[in-house]
């Protein structure tokens, strides 16, 4: 389970997801307006910015189905779009303003024929990230409210520039540092079990991540990072519980998913984890590459070679050197002695 440890980053990916459809639940497509006309259908719509007024500006709006992008345009300066001649399915229509300040959202919508879908894709600001090899991080709001030692913010900052160089020891001495200045700093102590889960030493590190959900339930890092703890000692029925905790408190965390999918197909919940495998892939893409690979083996469990093999390939594609590469090689090695 080492590779647990790594952050699932890759190069973008398409997301080539031909059979992800039938993963889904039962779609009920929108029936209005229904006509003869199989490819007249429209979606059309606005992006908000969080306070809900509309985004004053270009947007850049992607729509994809589940095999691949289909059209990538601006909006108006008032941030409204349209989107013409559609054919019933399942669309995705991403919205993405360039800069720090909000992060993509990506909306659902099951057109009908000759629908006219009216769409409003509300943005969130964007929480400061910093990517790990073992969790991501987010800061919470309960972090926000905490006045932190200008000499324990040092140590910290300290540490991070050490999980950079991938130096988890070092990192690790000096969140240790932090928490000793400043025993209540929740996001030092969140990632100093991250170091611990890193070096594999899991029982201090769930330790640590019980603190910081014992000071904040809604941390959604520690939760997250405790359902990586449980998935590296193969205890995965309770990281799926775990895991689904973490969603249900931030349900726009591809990666929780990721890793909620993979949890579900190693106990053989082959159709949700499928659910869970594609979602995280169109909406977290390059983040969440690594879902190509289990979805080869959801595909190989199901006698869809075609489909194990586009996957794994498109694995290895975007993936070159992902912690997958050498069961991928072997099951590619394995699809192409049955052709």
């Amino acid at each position: 389970m080492r590779r647990i440890l790594h952050s699932c980053m890759g190069l973008a990916v398409l997301g080539l997801l031909a059979a992800s459809a039938a993963a889904q639940t039962h779609i009920d497509i929108d029936t209005r307006l229904k006509t003869a006309d199989p490819h007249n259908a429209v979606i059309e719509g606005r992006v908000t910015l969080p306070s809900g007024f509309s985004a004053d500006r270009n947007v850049k709006i992607t729509l994809k189905n589940s095999q691949s992008i289909l059209s990538t345009r601006y909006s108006n300066k008032h941030g409204e779009f349209r989107f013409d001649n559609l054919s019933e399915g399942v669309y995705f229509v991403q919205a993405e303003i360039d800069g720090p300040d909000f992060e993509p959202k990506t909306e659902r919508v099951a057109l009908g024929r000759g629908v006219v879908w009216q769409l409003t894709v509300q943005l969130r600001a964007k929480e400061t990230v910093q990517a790990g090899r073992s969790a991501i991080r987010v800061i919470s709001a309960a972090e926000l409210r905490q006045s932190v030692p200008a000499t324990a913010k040092k140590e910290y900052d300290r540490g991070l520039r050490f999980v950079k160089k991938g130096d988890f020891n070092r990192a690790a001495h000096h969140f240790q540092e932090a928490i000793s200045i400043y025993p209540e700093y929740l996001a030092a102590r969140n990632d100093l079990g991250a170091q611990h889960l890193k070096l594999k030493q899991l029982d201090q590190a769930e330790k640590h991540f019980h603190l910081v959900m014992e000071r904040d339930p809604k941390n959604f890092n520690a939760q997250f990072n405790l359902g990586l703890v449980r998935i590296e000692r193969q205890d995965y029925l309770d990281a799926i519980d775990q895991l689904q905790r973490a969603i249900a408190i931030d349900t726009g965390r591809p990666v929780a998913r990721l890793w909620l999918g993979f949890a579900l197909l190693q106990t053989g919940n082959v159709a949700p984890a499928e659910r869970e495998l594609t979602r995280a892939l169109i909406t977290g893409g390059a983040e969440c590459v690594a879902a190509h690979y289990h979805l080869a083996r959801i595909y190989l469990l199901r006698g869809d070679t075609a489909e194990a093999s586009r996957a794994v390939q498109a694995y290895l594609m975007e993936s070159p050197k992902g912690e997958y590469v050498a069961e991928a090689s072997e099951l590619a090695r394995e699809l192409k002695a049955r052709q």
